[in-house]
């Protein structure tokens, strides 16, 4: 079968928020590739949240991964029974072509990718090859973690499958209308008025090594309402209204678990700026084309910054003028999690160096520049790009 009639296709990302999204410029390339195919997402179901916002794909199919993280997982009669019914349904639909869009780090990764690409039947099967991919038909070089970003590397693989990158500064994602409404209507509620700045301190359960100090955070906050005429908001989901209610003592409008993700996006791609962790909303910030700066510890920034955003090392000067920044410090030891072939420290080290440099003033003296220069674009004032905030 040829590239060129592919009518049916899986991408696969077995992927939380923030992996999930950074796959939207591939699906727009692969989606303007075969614009009449049937373009289908097996992703987690927290990673569906994500996909089902990306109008290049059809379908999006929900499956826990978590049940196969480990060998002995799949043993079990119910994970079983759910990896046998997801090998049925993924047959039945007789795929020309399947793109895995992960990494085969380890052994067992790469066993249980070749397993679920077999299954699918798919002739065709695409992605990336660290030499432990001779099942693949389409390979694209690994070169480990870093050297390109893991949306960069997305579109490698979809290029093998003749999908050029394509011009997806237009957006790769879609909020639904009716999230955009009752999102301005929740806003409105709570006294939220443009402009306005999200601050999320989140991260996540996969690797809370990756949080920087909440109190931080609630620092930024507060010298941000002292400092500039914007309203704060914080959202998130269930597990961040504990710093979600440490951030409203400093004034910040708090949201967190009062929104669905589809609302979450609607908020992000209204705000003047995002200030938040390494984490899924920081990345929808970046797929949305929005300011923001991400704080970066003990995962790799090269792989994980969000798309659009410069590095910045803690103490270098001038800061830098670009509208997403991803700020870390530059120790010898860091990143450790996710390098070069391997996954490293998820847990990082016990005294956390790389995220206790990154200070609140640095952080604050980021926001600050951006917002000056945002909002004085956006009300046709003078630029203020020469004028970055010094630190105190």
């Amino acid at each position: 079968m040829s590239q060129s009639s592919l009518d049916c296709v899986l991408v696969v990302k077995l992927a939380d928020l923030g992996d999930a999204l950074l796959t939207a410029p591939a699906i727009a390339s692969l989606r303007a590739a075969y614009p009449d195919a049937r373009i289908d997402a097996l992703t987690t179901p927290n990673g569906a949240a994500a996909m089902a916002l990306m109008p290049g794909l059809s379908s999006v199919i929900p499956f826990p991964k978590e049940l196969f993280d480990r060998p002995a997982g799949a043993l079990r009669p119910q994970p079983a029974a759910t990896l046998a019914r997801l090998s049925f349904d993924l047959r039945s639909r007789h795929y020309d072509a399947v793109v895995l869009l992960h990494h085969l780090t380890t052994g067992f990764g790469a066993l249980k990718y070749r397993a679920l690409a077999t299954t699918t039947g798919a002739p065709i099967r695409a992605g990336l090859d660290n030499g432990a991919g001779s099942f693949l038909t389409h390979r694209a070089p690994d070169f480990g973690l870093g050297p390109r970003p893991e949306w960069q590397y997305a579109l490698d693989i979809v290029a093998t499958l003749g999908a050029a990158p394509t011009d997806w500064s237009s957006v790769p994602i879609a909020v639904p209308g009716a999230a955009r409404a009752s999102a301005a209507t929740l806003l409105e509620q709570a006294g939220v008025f443009e402009p306005y700045v999200v601050i999320h301190p989140g991260v996540g359960p996969y690797s809370p090594a990756r949080a920087w100090p909440l109190e931080r955070f609630v620092a930024v906050a507060r010298r941000l309402s002292r400092e500039s005429e914007v309203t704060l908001v914080t959202v998130g989901g269930p597990h961040d209204r504990s710093a979600g209610a440490a951030l409203a003592e400093a004034g910040v409008v708090d949201l967190a678990g009062r929104t669905s993700f589809d609302e979450v996006a609607a908020i992000v791609d209204r705000s003047a700026l995002v200030v938040g962790a390494d984490s899924g909303i920081v990345q929808l910030a970046g797929v949305l084309a929005r300011p923001l700066v991400a704080v970066f510890g003990p995962s790799n920034a090269d792989a994980w910054r969000p798309i659009g955003a410069v590095e910045h090392h803690v103490g270098n000067r001038p800061i830098p003028t670009a509208a997403r920044v991803a700020v870390r410090a530059a120790l010898p030891c860091s990143p450790c999690f996710y390098i070069g072939y391997s996954l490293g420290r998820r847990d990082g080290c016990e005294l956390k160096t790389c995220l206790d440099l990154v200070t609140e003033n640095e952080v604050s003296a980021l926001a600050l520049g951006i917002l000056a220069r945002e909002l004085s674009v956006n009300s046709g004032g003078p630029d203020a790009i020469d004028r970055p905030p010094t630190l105190p």
